[in-house]
């Protein structure tokens, strides 16, 4: 039987009680994780378990979605017309750099959080 080689070998038990266990299954839970081990060596290196919120993102998901709306009625009207307006075209550009001012401030929100 060939050795799996792995980065880590050392491994270490503990015995808990059943509230210990449901304590920490809640805590795995409330921090999103399902695995144990990963849970634990996270918790023990670094003391703490970083939870990272995604909710900040809804904002950017619905402005995305605005824009993906609007090039699909420009395509449309192109494929229709075969024309399309400076206007549709003007307001694309703007909603595009609206997504990109949002992507900016999430992403310097999220780094302050976790600075």
């Amino acid at each position: 039987m060939t050795e799996v080689k792995r980065n880590r070998y050392i491994e270490k038990k503990i015995r808990l009680r059943p509230d210990e266990n449901n304590y920490i299954k809640n805590k795995m839970d409330n921090a999103g994780r399902k695995n144990f081990n990963a849970f634990a060596l996270e918790m023990l290196i670094q003391g703490q378990v970083t939870i990272i919120d995604f909710k900040s993102l809804s904002d950017l998901k619905i402005a995305i979605d605005r824009v993906g709306k609007n090039v699909n009625q420009i395509a449309k009207k192109v494929n229709e017309s075969g024309d399309v307006s400076k206007n549709d075209i003007d307001e694309t550009k703007n909603l595009l750099k609206k997504i990109e001012a949002a992507v900016y401030q999430t992403i310097q929100t999220e780094y302050k959080k976790y600075k």
